[in-house]
């Protein structure tokens, strides 16, 4: 008898595991893109350091009147230089990874959302099939009792 009343449980059921597997995928969506924002975060501090060690080259080069150039400490600061502009090029490609990681997880959810709306469509289809036939039901119940009460008139002015 709950069948009959549910005709749609199996595909509600159904229905309910792609919305949970929707509600997942969004999650890890969200946390790639968080993730993405920190490294876009981290890229741009590693840029940061880069120019910070620029800009001290550049005061190191440009001593005061009778100070002899500071060729050690130029010298610490190419070295320095040399470390942050690897470490650019490191944060930049984990910067690709982590883009990539996210392009996934956004396919992965359209996908998902893909799913759900695709059987959400199955069901209003079976929903409004079976309104019809109710509908088409109660015309032919109100044509039926149309006709007898036609004939019992008919039979009544004989």
């Amino acid at each position: 008898a709950s069948m009959r009343r549910r005709p749609d449980a199996a595909l509600e059921v159904a229905l309910e595991q792609r919305q949970r597997v929707m509600d997942d995928a969004q999650a890890v969506l969200s946390q790639r893109e968080r993730a993405l924002a920190e490294q876009v975060e981290a890229v741009m501090a590693a840029r940061a350091r880069v120019s910070a060690v620029l800009m001290q080259m550049d005061a190191a080069q440009r001593p005061t009147v009778g100070v002899a150039l500071p060729i050690a400490v130029l010298s610490d600061l190419e070295t320095l230089l040399d470390w942050c502009e690897v470490q650019v090029l490191v944060q930049e490609q984990r910067l690709g990874e982590v883009q990539a990681q996210a392009d996934v997880a956004r396919g992965e959810l359209a996908t998902a959302h893909q799913s759900v709306r695709a059987l959400e469509l199955v069901l209003e289809a079976r929903r409004a099939e079976r309104d019809e036939k109710v509908r088409r039901e109660e015309l032919r119940m109100a044509d039926e009792t149309a006709a007898r009460v036609h004939s019992q008139k008919a039979l009544l002015a004989r």
